[in-house]
C-alpha cells in the first residue's frame, strides 16, 4: 500500500475526504486551526494545511482507481505528465504529518500585529491603519484596535473586525 496525492476541487477537501472514506478508501487530510470572522464573531475552525490536496492510501494492483476521479470533491490524482502513473508520496512524509499535533500551535490569526489594513465601512471608511489587536466587546462582537493617522497625529481606534480588510 502506498500513499498518493489527490487534487480536490476548490474548497472541497473535506467533502472529498468524506466521500472517499464512505467508499472504503483510507485518506489523510492534515489541518490547521485558523481564526475566521463569521457574523461579526471571531471563530476558530480547521482549514486544510495544503489547500486543494489530501492523501489517499491505495494498493497499486488491487485498488479500484476508477471511482476516485468521479468522487464528489475530487478533481484528479496527481501525476507528472499526461501518461504517467500517479506520484507516490513517501511513507515517512505522511507519517511525520500524522505525528504533527496542530493543537500545539495557536490558531493562525486573522490579522498580524502591525499589519497594514484598510477600513471598508463606517465613519472611517477608506482610511488605512496598522492592526494592533483583537478585542471582544460586552456583546461578544469582535473588534479590532487600529492605529490610524488623523490630522497628523496617530490615534488608537476600535472598529468592528468586519469593517477592516488586509491592505492589497
Amino acid at each position: 500500500m502506498n500513499w498518493y496525492l489527490i487534487h480536490t476541487k476548490p474548497k472541497q477537501e473535506f467533502r472529498a475526504e468524506e466521500n472517499l472514506n464512505q467508499q472504503g478508501y483510507a485518506t489523510f487530510l492534515p489541518t490547521l486551526k485558523v481564526q475566521k470572522l463569521k457574523k461579526n464573531t471571531l471563530e476558530v475552525q480547521e482549514d486544510p494545511l495544503f489547500h486543494r490536496y489530501l492523501f489517499i492510501q491505495l494498493d497499486q494492483v488491487q485498488s479500484n482507481w476508477f471511482p476516485i476521479k468521479s468522487t464528489r470533491g475530487v478533481h484528479q490524482i496527481v501525476r507528472f505528465g499526461i501518461h504517467t502513473d500517479p506520484v507516490i508520496v513517501p511513507d515517512h512524509l505522511v507519517e511525520e504529518l500524522r505525528a504533527w499535533d496542530p493543537d500545539r500551535l495557536a490558531p493562525k490569526s486573522l490579522f498580524e500585529t502591525g499589519e497594514s489594513v484598510q477600513i471598508k465601512e463606517g465613519p472611517f471608511k477608506s482610511l488605512e491603519g496598522n492592526f494592533q489587536q483583537l478585542l471582544k466587546d460586552s456583546s461578544g462582537e469582535s473588534r479590532a484596535m487600529l492605529l490610524i493617522e488623523i490630522l497628523g497625529k496617530t490615534q488608537q481606534i476600535k472598529v468592528p473586525t468586519s469593517h477592516i480588510q488586509k491592505k492589497s
